[in-house]
C-alpha cells in the first residue's frame, strides 16, 4: 500500500499541475498565449525531464556503497546528502523555469536511492528527521490557508467536490483491489479504500 500511494501520488501531482497550468493559462495568467496542447507537451517534457535528472542523481549515490567507513557513517552521510539534494531540487527547478519537474523528480529520485542503496539505506535515520519534521511541515501546510480572503459562498461548493471525490476513490480503490479475485477478503477491499482516502495535499 505504501509503494502504490507514492506511485499514485506521482499521478495525482503530474496530472493536477497540468490542469492547473491548462486553467491559469485559460484565466489570462501566465503562458496564456500558448494552446493548450502546447501547454500539456511542455508539461509532460518537465516530467519526464525531472524524472530523467531524479533518476541520474539516484543512480550517482551508489558509490556511497563503495565507500569504506563504519557503516553508521555511512548511513549518516547518505542521509545528509540526499536531505540536502532533496531540499535543493525544488530551488534549482524553481531558478531555472522548470517548475513541474521538482516534484516528480524528487520522488523518482528517492526511488532510485531506495533502490541502488537496498539493505544499506537510511531508513532509521531518515524516520528519526521525519518525526522531527511531521508536525512543523504540516502545520504550515495548515497555517498557509487563508480563511479571511475565501469566498465564503463557494465553501460549499468545495465541500461538495471533495465529497464527490473522495466518493468515486472508494469505489475506483475497492474495484482496483477486487481484480484479483480471492486475494483479498471484503474486510480487506474495504480497508484499503477507507485507507486512500485521506491523501494530505494531494
Amino acid at each position: 500500500m505504501l509503494a502504490a500511494s507514492s506511485f499514485d501520488d506521482i499521478i495525482a501531482i503530474t496530472v493536477f499541475s497540468i490542469f492547473v497550468s491548462v486553467a491559469f493559462s485559460a484565466a489570462g495568467g501566465e503562458g496564456e498565449n500558448m494552446t493548450v496542447k502546447v501547454m500539456i507537451g511542455m508539461n509532460i517534457f518537465y516530467i519526464i525531464t525531472g524524472m530523467f535528472f531524479g533518476a541520474i542523481i539516484g543512480f550517482a549515490m551508489g558509490a556511497f556503497n563503495k565507500i569504506q567507513a563504519s557503516e553508521g557513517c555511512v548511513k549518516w552521510s547518505k542521509f545528509v546528502v540526499m536531505l540536502t539534494l532533496a531540499i535543493l531540487t525544488p530551488v534549482f527547478c524553481n531558478n531555472t523555469g522548470f517548475e513541474e519537474s521538482k516534484y516528480i523528480g524528487i520522488i523518482t529520485f528517492g526511488f532510485v536511492c531506495f533502490k541502488v542503496w537496498g539493505e544499506k539505506k537510511p531508513d532509521e535515520e531518515l524516520a528519526k528527521f521525519w518525526k522531527i519534521c511531521q508536525p512543523f511541515l504540516f502545520g504550515t501546510i495548515g497555517a498557509s490557508v487563508q480563511f479571511d480572503s475565501m469566498d465564503g459562498g463557494v465553501v460549499g461548493y468545495a465541500l461538495l467536490l471533495i465529497c464527490i471525490g473522495l466518493i468515486f476513490r472508494w469505489f475506483a480503490t475497492y474495484s482496483a483491489v477486487s481484480m484479483e479475485s480471492g486475494k483479498y477478503s471484503t474486510k480487506e477491499r474495504g480497508f484499503m479504500a477507507f485507507a486512500w482516502m485521506p491523501k494530505a495535499t494531494v
